[in-house]
């Protein structure tokens, strides 16, 4: 049975702090005779050495090796000299444990008594320091304590608290790591998902992950499924209503042009030739989406060039590079965003002006006219089906709306973005910028 989401997630954490917990334990207790002593604090350390130093004073001569030999012991060694080593600086100690000492001997009624502790630096096995601690007897001489410290455990020859922090990000770190690796099935479809708002085709998904994971991805398959049998549905109705328009409106045309010459006659015709402009637009529009693939790039300097010269329109003025411009776009598509654009620059204004800026990534094509542009307002409107702007643009029937549509829809489909903005002629400029491709073949 596979685990849900949430279910490894608090798996993950709990774990990481368990094996947190273990490690400091472990480091804790240890093993061997590190075991008894690490970690130990020494809080009645300095009792315990006030308490010699008077035993000291007490005891007979003939019975002070003998006290002695029974402090001496884990990890502490006890003796009396008479001076103090010549090389020992009075005024660097230990402030700390002197303070501790002394206190702990006024106390008990030994006030004045002279407490130096130095430290002589890690032990034999790297578990910890040395201390050497002297007291001052009171006929004269001084205890000297070797003692090591527990509290600054060491492992070799680091402190103890080091490999613990490095311990905690080491599992803090593969915590991490196994999170992101749950997550990235999220990521994943996240990702996939935004290609399948770039194209309606179906693009299936790999269920990997978590069970509500993988029901979340099939849900979103069979969702895709369903949009597209609704598309092509619509597409196919369209395709139809669209063929049998098709002839009415021949029929109507043949008619109408038998018709005496009139000023209601070539009105009649005006309005046929409309309707079947708006009949082929809007097939076009519901068929771009699934249209065929193409070849992964296209010339689209070439595919200008092509364009002028099937028009042959003196009022279309290019300013090429002399080499090609490669796009992430093929033939076809990349024709109908320049039909489109430059029709409508022509039809809205007396000429039209197609440069390429190819010197960088991505490509941009800039198409401009001198006619009266498009408010500022209105310029994310117009890209909406159907949309047009008679009232500032209209010329002679003001278009179908589809045209820049089915541009925003084709380019947006390869990669790339379209902009409207003023030209400094005067009326509209449209940037068309397309993700630079290799040369087909």
């Amino acid at each position: 049975m596979r685990l849900g989401l949430l279910t490894r997630i608090i798996l993950i954490v709990a774990m990481a702090f368990f094996a947190i917990q273990l490690l400091a334990l472990a480091f804790y207790f240890g093993a061997g005779e590190g075991g008894r002593t690490l970690g130990e604090a020494p809080p009645s350390l300095p009792r315990q050495i006030a308490s010699l130093a008077l035993l000291v004073d007490e005891v007979p001569a003939d019975l002070r090796p003998a006290l002695l030999e029974a402090f001496s012991e884990n990890g502490r060694i006890a003796t009396i000299i008479p001076a103090l080593p010549d090389n020992l600086d009075p005024t660097k100690g230990i402030g700390r444990i002197e303070r501790s000492i002394r206190t702990a001997l006024a106390l008990r009624g030994a006030q004045g008594r002279q407490v130096l502790v130095r430290l002589d630096g890690p032990t034999e096995d790297g578990r910890g320091d040395m201390l050497s601690v002297y007291v001052g007897l009171a006929e004269g001489g001084y205890v000297w304590l070797d003692i090591q410290d527990r509290v600054t455990v060491r492992l070799l020859g680091v402190p103890i608290g080091f490999f613990a922090g490095l311990f905690g990000v080491l599992v803090a770190l593969a915590a991490l790591v196994a999170v992101a690796r749950e997550m990235r099935p999220i990521t994943r479809l996240a990702r996939e998902v935004d290609r399948v708002g770039e194209n309606i085709a179906p693009v299936t998904i790999a269920e990997r992950g978590a069970p509500e994971l993988r029901k979340l991805i099939r849900a979103v398959n069979a969702m895709q499924e369903r949009i597209a049998a609704l598309v092509r549905n619509r597409t196919l109705t369209l395709g139809a209503i669209s063929h049998d328009l098709r002839t009415y409106l021949t029929r109507l045309r043949l008619r109408v042009e038998m018709l005496p010459d009139s000023r209601h006659r070539a009105g009649a015709i005006a309005d046929v030739e409309a309707m079947q402009s708006l009949v082929e637009d809007t097939l076009d529009f519901a068929q771009e989406s699934f249209a065929p693939t193409e070849p992964p790039s296209a010339d689209v300097a070439a595919a200008l060039r092509r364009y002028s010269a099937e028009q042959n329109d003196a009022r279309l003025v290019l300013d090429l590079p002399d080499g090609p411009a490669w796009v992430a776009m093929g033939d076809k598509a990349l024709g109908r965003v320049i039909a489109n654009l430059v029709g409508n620059a022509l039809r809205y204004g007396e000429r039209a002006f197609a440069r390429i800026d190819a010197s960088g990534s991505p490509v941009v094509l800039v198409i401009e006219d001198e006619g009266p542009g498009i408010p500022a307002e209105e310029r994310e409107r117009v890209f909406e089906p159907f949309h047009r702007l008679e009232s500032s643009r209209n010329r002679d029937s003001g278009g179908t709306g589809l045209g820049l549509t089915i541009v925003r829809r084709l380019v947006e489909r390869h990669g790339g973005s379209v902009e409207l903005d003023t030209s400094w002629r005067g009326g509209l400029a449209v940037r068309v910028r397309l993700p630079r491709a290799e040369p087909a073949g």
